[in-house]
Order: structure tokens, then sequence, then C-alpha cells
């Protein structure tokens, strides 16, 4: 198994996949501390940031949706 690469020094440490094979897909910096200022939002968010950023998400692929039937 190939090993994972790390992220270089001041990137961001997102990761993606399972233990053991992951990625760092994320190529932004991270300013002040692991993170990118995109990534550190959805780290540190509420249960309440949470729900609202998914109906948020929810709404906008209905939309989406909605505009492809339409078309």
């Amino acid at each position: 198994m190939k090993a994972p690469v790390m992220p270089k020094a001041g990137q961001c440490k997102w990761t993606e996949g399972d233990s053991g094979s992951y990625t760092f897909p994320c190529t932004n910096r991270a300013e002040n501390g692991s993170y990118c200022e995109y990534h550190r939002t959805i780290v540190y968010e509420t249960p309440e940031q949470r729900k609202a950023r998914a109906e948020e998400m929810r709404a906008a692929n209905a939309a989406a949706n909605k505009k492809r039937i339409a078309a």
C-alpha cells in the first residue's frame, strides 16, 4: 500500500478518505492553525451552524435541479 503524502508546512490539513488511505486535497495556506479559512469554518461550526449550512445546500441543490428540469 502506498504511504499517504502529508501536507507541506503551512498547507491546510483537511483530509478525505479513510484512516490509512486518505489524501489532503486542499492546497490552500493554513494561516492560523491547521486549516485554511474555509475549512476552519466547517471544523469549528456549532451544530446550529451546521444545520443551517446543510439547509442552504439543500435549497441551492433544489433550485439547480428545478432549473435543469425547466430547461
